[in-house]
């Protein structure tokens, strides 16, 4: 048969070949069948490769938190500089805006899942939405989330990436016998939920460990710098500054208690706190009882952390737990000294004692009272540890990050 550069003559002659050499009728239809395979697939031959589709899956983007600015960077630069087509699932946003920008080129669904029969709402909605975008992976950065992807019938490869560590819910709750046993169970259908997944990823390399038993396969990528300053902190100013939600877990009333020590020792500094929560109350309580009004401020929500560290001289961090906490890498590139728990997880993947600050034990509220007036009290200390955390910043840069990103969804769509 004669080869030709148009499409039409192609079906013609293909069309009359196997018309004469299929006896009967039902060849006719067989013909006419194949004739429209060839055109769809010669159609899609030349059409250029659309971009790799992701969806995340997130509770909400109006809060202030680690998390959703994580995810917002990420995305961002996914969408801007990678060319990939995202799509953002929110649990309940109801309308409100995102605190952090989003690039225009994302496309945002929420699922609208309120508080009565939440996860069996937000399985059947997220299920349905999945199935008319149909992304080629799906990631999900909560718990509920992980609980659902893998229920759902897509067919998209479902990734966890998990902003905690494996003790969450023996921290959270396990201070009693009974806390222990319920922290028990939500650990092994955490556990359940994760064998479940395609692809597991962690944020750092203790969590990793913690996961292998679970999940031999398990990936680590740190989170990347949320943003990059070019100017560093003159180390001047008598503040020291602290920040996340006010809640049990960041655990500002050890925080508060150790500035109690400091106070004594330097009190023409003060300690700034950003951020709001549900123990706003009883730490302003705490701070008027110990006598510390002006010098242990809680200053709010803030939408410039950048500036608010260069204006001061040293991060301090008091959290019982966390996953890879975002705040110290903001202050390694302000170029701040850093004083904190060695919490699990994270802090001492960023932190070397003596190097780029001090780190102390969970609830050791003098050893991190003493970290900070070590700080305060030491100028050549001050720069040199403030010198050493620039330096660290590189190790966390977001385009290293977002490499192996990239290189990981790769792989799970050649293999999918």
């Amino acid at each position: 048969m004669r080869r030709s550069a148009a499409v039409s003559t192609q079906n013609f002659e293909l069309a009359f070949t196997l018309r004469r050499s299929l006896p009967g009728r039902p060849a006719g239809r067989r013909v006419k069948n194949y004739v429209l395979k060839f055109k769809v697939n010669f159609v899609n031959c030349a059409r250029k490769p659309r971009a790799m589709r992701l969806a995340y899956c997130i509770h909400a983007l109006n809060l202030s938190g680690g998390i959703e600015r994580v995810l917002t960077t990420k995305a961002n630069y996914l969408a801007d500089v990678l060319g990939y087509e995202v799509h953002i699932i929110t649990a309940r946003q109801k309308g409100r805006k995102e605190f952090f920008p989003l690039s225009k080129k994302i496309v945002c669904h929420d699922l609208d899942a309120n508080d009565r029969m939440f996860l069996f709402k937000y399985r059947i909605r997220l299920d349905s939405l999945l199935g008319k975008i149909r992304p080629d992976i799906t990631v999900t950065v909560c718990d509920n989330g992980l609980y659902a992807v893998t229920k759902c019938t897509d067919g998209s490869v479902k990734l966890g990436e998990f902003h905690f560590s494996h003790e969450k819910f023996m921290m959270k709750y396990g201070s009693n016998i009974f806390g222990r046993i319920y922290a028990a169970f939500r650990t092994k259908r955490l556990e359940k939920a994760v064998r479940k997944l395609d692809r597991f990823v962690v944020l750092t390399q203790a969590d990793k460990e913690d996961w292998l038993k679970v999940r031999p396969d398990v990936k680590q990528i740190y989170n990347p710098l949320p943003f990059v300053s070019e100017e560093v902190s003159p180390l001047t100013r008598k503040r020291c500054i602290a920040a996340g939600r006010l809640e049990s877990q960041k655990n500002f009333r050890d925080l508060i208690t150790a500035w109690k020590t400091v106070d004594g020792k330097h009190p023409d500094w003060i300690l700034s706190i950003y951020g709001n929560g549900s123990q706003k109350d009883a730490l302003q309580s705490q701070i008027n009882s110990e006598g510390l009004n002006g010098k242990v401020i809680l200053e709010g929500n803030t939408n410039d952390m950048r500036k608010e560290m260069l204006d001061s001289s040293c991060l301090v961090m008091s959290s019982r737990f966390e996953g890879f906490p975002m705040i110290l890498l903001e202050a390694l590139t302000t170029g701040l000294p850093i004083v904190s728990y060695d919490c699990p997880k994270g802090p001492s993947e960023i932190v070397t004692i003596g190097a780029n600050g001090y780190l102390a034990k969970v609830g050791d509220t003098m050893t991190l009272a003493q970290g900070i007036c070590s700080v305060i009290s030491n100028e050549e200390l001050r720069k040199r540890f403030g010198a050493e955390s620039k330096k660290r910043a590189g190790d966390f840069t977001l385009e290293k990050t977002m490499k192996k990103w990239d290189n990981l969804f790769k792989d799970c769509k050649s293999k999918s």
